[in-house]
């Protein structure tokens, strides 16, 4: 059977403006973002793995984009429980992920396979959710994932009612925060095998005193050839930061004594 005898572009826009109580929303023809968001993001394959995904009842509903960047845009969703969802839609159309082989080649989790196109996309989505399952497993507070499938990875939504949590950078960070975070990293090392490898203050997220770190794409096992490079950068990273907003840090070897 034929893609397009089971499922249309049409059913996907209805997925799209659809209401927690199933009735539609209008799309306004003179809204031309949400249009252009559409255009971009729900290419053919995208649509059919959307399909897949609510034929599996993970998603219900599917609202605007909450964020974006170069290789992906993140939408705020509602499952079936009525729980919110973040839906990570990362682009087929993007040339961006060839930069991003050096935290693939090195894994060997993820060696294997080809590297080039929508394979090379859809490993990064299945190399993110498997990061963002080992760091949760072994209590990193991270966005709880849910399910990846091609290049749509779908996990726990950090924010209320459709608005997500403030990031690092949006709010006035304190000696606390500095702490946490760098708690979080010796855990992610110590306990998950993890290094994050691009973190900053633009992916961890400060809910309430809580704090999340995000985007996991770029993580690589401590035994990676770069691992001890990219996390000094990482602590290097954060310390500018928060040096940045006048709180004290620690230097780097303070910081990864025990760890390295």
């Amino acid at each position: 059977m034929e893609e397009e005898e089971f499922f249309t572009e049409k059913e996907l826009r209805r997925l799209f403006r659809l209401t927690t109580h199933g009735k539609k929303r209008i799309l306004l023809e003179r809204d031309r973002e949400e249009e252009e968001v559409f255009e971009e993001v729900f290419d053919k394959r995208t649509m059919m793995t959307l399909y897949e995904i609510v034929k599996k009842k993970v998603i219900y509903r599917l609202d605007g984009a909450i964020g974006s960047g170069k290789e992906s845009k993140i939408f705020h969703g509602i499952d079936y429980n009525g729980n919110e969802v973040a839906v990570k839609i990362f682009l087929t159309t993007t040339a961006e992920f060839k930069k991003r082989l050096p935290y693939i080649l090195g894994d060997k989790r993820f060696e294997g396979g080809k590297r080039g196109g929508y394979f090379l996309i859809k490993l990064w989505a299945r190399k993110e959710y498997v990061n963002l399952q080992s760091a949760y497993d072994n209590g990193v507070s991270v966005p709880k994932p849910i399910i990846v499938l091609n290049n749509v990875l779908v996990m726990e939504f950090i924010g209320k009612d459709g608005k997500r949590a403030p990031l690092l950078s949006e709010v006035k960070p304190t000696k606390t925060d500095y702490i946490r975070v760098i708690r979080m990293i010796r855990r992610l090392y110590l306990k998950a095998r993890l290094v994050h490898a691009d973190l900053s203050e633009h992916n961890i997220f400060k809910w309430g005193s809580k704090i999340y770190f995000f985007d996991f794409g770029s993580a690589v096992e401590s035994g990676h050839p770069n691992a001890t490079e990219f996390l000094y950068r990482d602590v290097r990273n954060v310390n500018r930061f928060f040096l940045k907003n006048g709180i004290q840090v620690w230097d780097e070897d303070r910081v990864l004594k025990g760890v390295i």
